[in-house]
């Protein structure tokens, strides 16, 4: 993900994305997953099925699982004890950790990108921008998620620091499953309008002032995370209180 999917903007049935031609399949496959991961098609402890994505991805379970391996590699995805494939939920201090080490990198690449921002990045801005408030007022959470990784990551790209940029990809793929939960627990509460700010930030390529604005919108995720921690833990204690009741 250093460079930016290649990718024909297509889906297949199985809602993948279809890669362009010029990569190897291996790679095609590995994109294609992370694009997935991504936009919340995986959730956390679900389990992965090399057969099934190579049936879903059209391809031969040698370059699925290649793919697979990768991402395990990578701590994305994990292999258990039984030799099962899942995708790991994320700790409280997991992603309070994530999110410290996001902060200061994506702060850096938004106040690095922000004097080289062109007429067309902000124009795509602007059009991904609208095209996630569409899909989150439709509550098309996966769509949402796909819209926000391609916004800020067309900022970041823009900074010209590729080792800052590779980290912080692996971070977002890292608690992108997680991320799907986000996005209903906001929609419940008052819009933060953080990118709307991001936006303004961009347009007069203030870089102190795009760098907060990134900061903010960071923060106000993990808040939401937490709560859906919360929320989750404390379904589970009822679950078990009404089990053993």
């Amino acid at each position: 993900m250093a460079n930016e999917p290649v990718t024909t903007n297509e889906r297949n049935e199985s809602g993948y994305e279809v890669p362009a031609r010029g990569e190897s399949l291996s790679e095609q496959v590995y994109r294609q997953l992370c694009a997935a991961v991504l936009s919340g098609s995986f959730a956390p402890e679900e389990r992965i099925s090399i057969r099934r994505l190579a049936e879903e991805l059209h391809v031969s379970a040698t370059p699925a699982r290649e793919g697979v391996l990768r991402l395990i590699s990578e701590g994305v995805l994990q292999a258990t004890d039984r030799n099962a494939i899942i995708v790991p939920s994320r700790t409280v201090e997991e992603i309070e950790e994530i999110f410290v080490i996001r902060r200061g990198l994506e702060g850096t690449l938004a106040e690095t990108a922000a004097s080289r921002l062109t007429a067309a990045d902000l124009e795509y801005l602007a059009e991904t921008q609208a095209a996630f408030l569409k899909a989150k007022k439709a509550q098309d959470f996966k769509s949402v998620l796909k819209h926000n990784s391609e916004f800020h990551f067309r900022i970041y790209r823009s900074a010209g620091l590729p080792v800052h940029l590779k980290i912080v990809e692996g971070l977002w793929l890292r608690i992108g499953p997680t991320l799907r939960y986000m996005y209903p627990i906001l929609n419940g509460g008052e819009d933060h309008g953080h990118h709307d700010d991001i936006l303004e930030s961009a347009r007069v390529r203030d870089s102190e002032q795009l760098k907060a604005a990134i900061i903010s919108d960071l923060s106000t995720s993990e808040i939401a995370l937490h709560m859906y921690i919360r929320q989750t833990a404390a379904e589970a204690r009822r679950r078990k209180a009404r089990l053993t009741a």
